[in-house]
């Protein structure tokens, strides 16, 4: 719903139904879920967010910048009661007529409400082409005893990226390349947020504002990976980037 001529605000309400079976064999997070909240639960997550967008263009933007502020929280009559709070910061200044610098920040914070912990399907994750490139989908943050990636409530990213037009394109501005440095961390609750563990990477990127929507191809290296990270140079991506 837009409320100025850059101002638009979104809510929404939805219902969600969750079965786990679990046994002896199940993943120690998923028993704990089910001796908390049971192995059927009820929840109605209710969602508000704000943006605010002064972007010269949605799809290849050269100035201006977008912030984006969530919520999404579980309404009373449900098993589940719990918050998550996301916000986005992004902006682009041109360097030249040719060379755009885009910096991109992002935060999400998220707990249990009355002394229960957050349902770990709400987890935030990181890692891939949306977030920190050159490391596997979602595979940044806490691990479990067997090594499954299991999320957050706490996340991290920033990305700097160089954009410009591709070579020998002509005046066909609907493709442009990048030169990116990415970071990022997913962090879990009982983990205090630090710096130092962020992950980083960098390489480049290719967009292109395609007839079937937005496509980007990157291939990222990581800079600081650790043992066990799991890395991904090549990624693929169809639609809303970033």
């Amino acid at each position: 719903m837009p409320i100025t001529e850059i101002d638009n605000i979104g809510f929404g309400i939805g219902a969600e139904n969750t079965r786990i079976g679990v046994d002896q064999t199940s993943p120690q997070r998923y028993q704990n879920f089910v001796n908390i909240f049971g192995d059927n639960v009820n929840t109605y997550p209710a969602t508000l967010g704000w943006t605010r967008d002064q972007r010269d263009s949605v799809t290849m933007p050269t100035k201006g910048g977008v912030v984006r502020a969530g919520v999404e929280t579980a309404v009373p009559g449900g098993d589940l009661k719990y918050y998550k709070l996301t916000e986005q910061v992004q902006w682009y200044f041109p360097l030249s007529r040719t060379y755009t610098l885009m910096l991109n920040g992002e935060v999400g914070s998220a707990d249990g409400v009355g002394g229960k912990p957050l349902p770990f399907y709400k987890n935030y994750y990181a890692g891939g082409v949306t977030s920190v490139r050159g490391y596997d989908t979602y595979s940044l943050g806490p691990r479990d005893g067997l090594g499954a990636i299991m999320g957050g409530n706490k996340r991290v990213v920033g990305n700097a990226e160089i954009l410009f037009p591709m070579p020998g394109a002509g005046v066909d501005r609907s493709m442009r390349l990048g030169v990116f440095l990415d970071g990022g961390q997913v962090y879990g609750a009982d983990e205090k947020i630090r710096l130092g563990e962020l992950r980083y990477s960098t390489g480049m990127a290719f967009s292109w504002n395609s007839p079937m929507g937005p496509l980007r191809i990157s291939y990222g290296l990581p800079i600081n990976a650790k043992e066990g990270d799991r890395k991904q140079h090549m990624q693929f991506q169809m639609g809303q980037v970033f």
